[in-house]
């Protein structure tokens, strides 16, 4: 019997075998698809006129409200921004987004597709501020983000806010911390895809303070760098900085300051050994300093992470405004269409090599490559459009950083060099032949 019953297991597992060799047999394998991720573009803020630098007009924009909508290509590479926020197709190269209002400032923001957190240094609660925090939703469902504020009394509670799907959303930053004179925000997305940018606009009664987008920071980290910092707009423009600190970490933190030009390199003694608390923000007054006639930049060394920014208020003949300059972060290559501005870049770190390409407006391609120790500074030739930065120094710490500042007759603007575009992977199964072809010997 029990011989029976193993010649029978014995048979079905022939058949079996047999059944499973001349079946199809599927074969999967997985290929990896990249793309670059669409950006963000903020609509106009308080009544400014926005423009958006596009690095091209065969990239294609929609409007963010418009959810069924196609990308379609504009008739200008500097298109106006009169519908609120648009989305960017997704492009290696950066798109900006140019905020003016008339005689009274001027501003720039780099569109990007948003970040897990954000940390913007700059910007006050107090009775003169007219700034906003805005978080667009460029996705298909609601979205959740927490957003927690510091100044110089400490943190806050965060606050958990919700943004609708494909809306741009405004919030006061004068409604975070109520009367606060040195404001930090944090803004983490804890559910969706939201971009958010931080814009601060100051007014005393009828007399314009000026405004200026603040800039991002990703991360915090014991070492930053500001690229970009202009000594002078001219021999009759006064700049007053004000330097704005905090610790991330629950520690107190030592910050040395250090100051790069083409006139040297230096600590200066003020600022050689900054004490600053725990998530309280701090204001360090720059005065005295010998900077020199070109720009310059500093060096932030800290014994724990912080996050920082620079506060420039500029009067220089009809012009008074203010610019905020983040610290520059690493990159290899960034592409920006800078439609006819004329800033002054800065490179800054230990062994500067990069090359420059740029287009005119006639369309003839120039290349300069650059290189340099510690700092150098690179005029932007006029009626230049598309400017190609390769850093060929590396992205490492050690690596060269870079930002630009400019002035028109609105104001100033100061803007950090750093690739926007993010790739973006995803595996996609592929069945060989076989799924629909049986195996023969």
């Amino acid at each position: 019997m029990k011989e029976t019953r193993a010649s029978f297991a014995l048979l079905f597992f022939i058949i079996a075998a047999h059944i499973a060799y001349f079946l199809p047999q599927v074969s999967i394998k997985s290929e990896v698809s990249q793309s670059y991720s669409v950006t963000t573009c903020p609509g106009a803020v308080n009544d400014s006129r926005s423009t958006a630098l596009l690095p091209s007009r065969q990239v294609g924009i929609r409007e963010l409200v418009r959810a069924n909508a196609s990308f379609t290509k504009p008739t200008t590479s500097n298109p106006a921004l009169t519908r609120g926020a648009i989305i960017v197709q997704g492009d290696p190269r950066n798109s900006w987004v140019i905020q003016t209002k008339a005689s009274r400032w001027t501003s720039a923001a780099t569109c990007t597709a948003g970040a897990a957190s954000s940390w913007f240094v700059g910007g006050t609660a107090n009775v003169t501020s007219q700034g906003k925090l805005i978080l667009v939703n460029s996705g298909l469902s609601d979205a959740i983000v927490e957003v927690a504020s510091y100044s110089e009394s400490g943190p806050s509670e965060p606050r958990s806010i919700t943004v609708k799907a494909l809306t741009e959303r405004e919030i006061r930053i004068d409604s975070l911390l109520p009367g606060a004179d040195r404001l930090v925000v944090k803004v983490k997305v804890i559910s969706g895809r939201v971009t958010s940018f931080l814009f601060d606009e100051r007014v005393r009664g009828l007399n314009n303070i000026g405004g200026d987008f603040v800039a991002p920071i990703a991360t915090p980290s014991t070492e930053l760098v500001i690229a970009g910092l202009p000594a002078t707009f001219g021999s009759s423009s006064t700049i007053t900085r004000t330097l704005r600190l905090m610790s991330t970490d629950e520690v107190d933190t030592n910050v040395s300051v250090e100051v790069l030009s083409r006139e040297g390199v230096y600590v200066p003694v003020e600022l050689g050994n900054i004490e600053i608390n725990a998530g309280e923000v701090v204001d360090i007054p720059l005065q005295n300093l010998d900077l020199g006639k070109g720009n310059f930049g500093l060096k932030l060394t800290a014994t724990s992470a912080i996050v920082a920014a620079l506060l420039s208020e500029v009067k220089s003949g009809s012009v008074s405004d203010f610019m905020w300059s983040a610290p520059s972060p690493a990159f290899d290559n960034a592409s920006f269409n800078i439609y006819g501005l004329e800033p002054s870049i800065t490179f800054l770190g230990d062994e500067i090599r990069a090359r420059i390409q740029w287009r005119s407006r006639d369309g003839k391609i120039f290349t300069e490559n650059l290189s340099g120790e510690e700092i150098l500074n690179w005029r932007v030739p006029a009626n230049t459009r598309l400017i190609t930065i390769s850093n060929l120094s590396g992205s490492n710490l050690s690596g060269t950083r870079a930002g630009m500042s400019w002035l028109t007759s609105d104001g100033v603007a100061h803007i950090p060099i750093e690739s926007a575009a993010t790739l973006e992977s995803a595996a996609r199964p592929r069945a060989d032949i076989s799924v629909i072809q049986p195996r023969t010997k």
